[in-house]
């Protein structure tokens, strides 16, 4: 691939383009077009670098999705820095703990969030500067040089266009390399898997701070040249009104907002017929929940796979008319992909094993973390960390990740067996099973479930429905009804968060 940079691209579509729209924002009705974005853009780099901000400096982005937040990820980037998208959902020591991991020399926030950092940035600020770019309120934030640890050489590379930092499941969250030609390569595979050219409107309601939204439904219709509307935070009512208005041809989900959507009921009063295909990513969607909104919206679901590591999308199924499979997240598009046991060995189709990937899409390491970035690789060959395996005709079917096996008793199987069958209860919006410490078999089944509302469901009703369904020690011994289950910026539900919680007795 050409070696291209976000402004090139820009200028590149703005010439071509004109003055087509680019962005929407149905919150606000600000429009953009790509005249107007390459401007923008364009004048906000040179602001930056006004401001002090240098070639190769850090700049976190802390903001919800909006026209601005587009504008200064892309100047960022034009003026040589590197963009640090940050989940907006972060407390004040986590916040801190990425501004000096990343070593960040400046910060770009909105009113919304002005004492979170004041509070985890107070003592690093060296100036504040206040700015208005499109009428609202911004501030750039310019922090004291960090110091850099002398065990933790600097990892970056020339071309590095941005750090995404992993949720952190484990661990400290690490900061993903990612170049121009990563994010460019697999905005590429994207527009090609699903056949998407510059009639198509993409509605943004996954944050721009996770991957899946941040390329799938901001880089990757630029480098089409479609159109996007940003709609805000999902909300189940905005989100058809928004379809309706702006006659969206396609929107990337998490399985956690197919399972709202339906449980809130799909309206048979608004126009969703301009849709041509509906993607789900993340994490797996449960067969019931694709199979009951594809007989419901006449849409077809596109279920996809990827991980911050190689720029999101790694598989997806294919469009129409070729074959999609119920529970398989597809098929590698730019990528290969293989399944290995322990030992590195690769497994025939069928038999699970740990999914390894490589592409120019996958990231060269994580940064100054040398040795995570050694344990990922094998040669060129990424370990995902997640479970799956391949049918003979190369789809390919996750399992889970492997920190997630569940081991009661020596019987080890994912959890996601056993989602699979508590979402096919009528009663059942959300659910996530988990093993939990068990003093006699090592770890009990947990299942945790946020009920429908109105629906009548008890611990008994759960465990009777699934031991028809599935061997008795994969069965739910413990379950837990909760108002919501815990889930991170990408709208993933976090099993591990359910263990803590239940480590420290919240449940009993």
């Amino acid at each position: 691939m050409e070696e291209i940079r976000f402004a090139d691209l820009i200028e590149k579509q703005a010439q071509r383009y004109g003055e087509r729209c680019f962005i929407t924002c149905s919150l606000t009705g600000q429009k953009v077009s790509y005249t107007q974005l390459d401007r923008f853009v364009k004048e906000q780099s040179e602001q930056l670098r006004r401001l002090g901000v240098e070639r190769g400096d850090k700049v976190l982005l802390f903001m919800d999705n909006s026209v601005e937040f587009a504008v200064l990820y892309f100047a960022v980037t034009g003026c040589g820095a590197v963009a640090v998208p940050a989940n907006t959902l972060l407390k004040e020591k986590e916040l801190l703990y990425l501004l000096k991991d990343a070593q960040v020399r400046a910060v770009i926030t909105e009113p919304l969030y002005w004492e979170i950092l004041r509070g985890s940035a107070g003592d690093l600020v060296e100036t504040v500067h206040e700015t208005a770019p499109f009428g609202r309120e911004i501030q750039v934030l310019l922090l004291k040089e960090c110091q850099e640890d002398e065990n933790a050489p600097c990892s970056q590379r020339e071309d590095t266009a941005m750090l995404l930092y992993t949720s952190g499941t484990t661990g400290n969250p690490k900061g993903v390399i990612l170049s121009y030609a990563n994010l460019l390569a697999k905005a590429e595979h994207i527009q090609e898997a699903h056949g998407l050219t510059q009639e198509d409107v993409c509605l943004c309601v996954l944050p721009w701070f996770h991957i899946n939204g941040l390329v799938i439904t901001l880089i990757t219709p630029l480098y089409s040249g479609g159109q996007i509307v940003i709609g805000g935070k999902f909300s189940v009512s905005r989100f058809w009104k928004d379809i309706e208005n702006y006659r969206v041809t396609w929107f990337s989900g998490v399985p956690t907002m197919y399972s709202h959507l339906l449980a809130k009921g799909i309206p048979e009063d608004r126009d969703y017929s301009s849709l041509r295909f509906a993607r789900s990513a993340s994490s797996p969607l449960p067969v019931s929940v694709l199979e009951r909104f594809e007989s419901i919206c006449q849409v077809p679901v596109i279920e996809s796979y990827g991980i911050t590591e190689g720029c999101s999308q790694i598989t997806t199924n294919p469009m129409p008319p070729r074959a999609r499979k119920s529970g398989s997240v597809g098929l590698p598009f730019g990528n290969r992909i293989k399944i290995v046991d322990n030992e590195g060995r690769e497994l025939p189709c069928g038999q699970v094993g740990e999914v390894l990937m490589q592409g120019d899409n996958i990231t060269c390491g994580y940064y100054h973390k040398e040795e995570e970035t050694k344990k990922a690789f094998s040669g060129d060959w990424f370990h995902s960390g997640d479970l799956g395996y391949q049918d003979e005709d190369g789809y390919l079917f996750l399992d889970g990740r492997i920190k997630e096996l569940i081991n009661r008793a020596g019987e080890k199987f994912p959890p996601r067996e056993v989602d699979e069958i508590l979402y096919q209860m009528e009663g059942v919006e959300l659910a996530a099973v988990a093993g939990v410490p068990d003093a006699v078999y090592g770890e009990e089944v947990a299942a945790f479930i946020k009920k429908k509302d109105g629906a009548v469901l008890d611990a008994r009703m759960v465990q009777e429905f699934c031991k028809d369904k599935i061997a008795s020690y994969k069965v739910p011994r413990k379950v837990y009804f909760l108002d919501d289950l815990p889930k991170g910026g990408n709208g993933k539900i976090q099993r591990l968060k359910l263990v803590e919680r239940y480590k420290k007795g919240e449940f009993e």
